[in-house]
């Protein structure tokens, strides 16, 4: 159990499963439409509200400032999460003067739904009943590098094992080793001695990235797939799946502290 514990952990630490808040994936990121460069969406996630900053453009094709505050409401047969709420249009003084709170003016227009999962998202929104719909996913600018030495905490879930004792949910402390380019990542666990190296892709979507391989440990072998591999300096966090050649399912999350 040891052994495939460590193998996932490094799987673990490549495809955290972190959210910045405690409710649910985390949304927060800039939205777009990658076939329709020029407008976007700013999302900022807390709890259960997403607060949405459009920037999109008037009938006279100026820049207009339109938000929404969407509350969490349901998740969808497909997983997605569905947030909705007031969309608002606001106006106020200009830049160039001192800022007077009292010449702010906000009116509410229509109202917006945003449903996302981890990388792509449908919104939903009107204006003065002129309904628009969009399909969206993170826009991103630059790639993460996970490069370095880590150690953490891997919560392990297998199921389906040759062995039925190894069917079981363990919790276990790693040393974790990584290089990350644009493309790949690759990794190396160690468990008290159990070496298990681990080779896969790596996609950046906004803040999120993911990783799609294969791994060994001494007498296991098995392919993975990490997603919400989200880092700061000060570590990474995330969630992953996996098999091996010994359980047909095994899932868990990751918590890693920059060494």
């Amino acid at each position: 159990m040891k052994r495939i514990a460590a193998c996932l952990l490094s799987l673990c630490f490549c495809s955290p499963f972190a959210f910045a808040n405690t409710f649910t994936t985390d949304l927060t990121d800039l939205w777009w439409n990658a076939n329709e460069s020029g407008w976007g969406v700013t999302a900022t996630h807390q709890r259960e509200v997403v607060f949405l900053t459009f920037f999109v453009y008037g009938v006279d094709s100026r820049a207009t400032f339109y938000t929404g505050q969407a509350s969490y409401v349901s998740q969808a047969a497909s997983g997605a999460l569905v947030f909705t709420g007031p969309m608002y249009e606001t106006s106020g003084p200009w830049i160039g003067i001192p800022f007077n709170p009292n010449l702010v003016t906000i009116r509410q227009v229509g109202t917006v739904t945003f449903t996302a999962f981890v990388d792509a998202a449908t919104m939903t929104y009107n204006v003065d009943n002129t309904v628009v719909s969009k399909s969206l996913t993170r826009q991103t600018f630059r790639n993460n590098d996970l490069t370095g030495g880590y150690a953490g905490v891997l919560r392990l879930t297998s199921s389906g094992c040759t062995n039925a004792a190894e069917n079981v949910t363990v919790e276990s402390v790693i040393g974790v080793a990584v290089t990350n380019t644009t493309t790949s990542l690759a990794m190396t666990t160690n468990e008290n001695g159990t070496i298990c190296d681990y080779v896969g892709n790596y996609r950046q979507s906004g803040r999120m990235g993911s990783s799609t391989g294969t791994y060994s440990c001494p007498g296991r072998t098995g392919s993975y797939e990490m997603v919400e591999i989200e880092a700061n300096p000060s570590g990474i966090t995330g969630r992953f799946s996996g098999r091996s050649n010994l359980c047909s399912q095994i899932s868990g999350r990751l918590a890693i502290a920059k060494r």
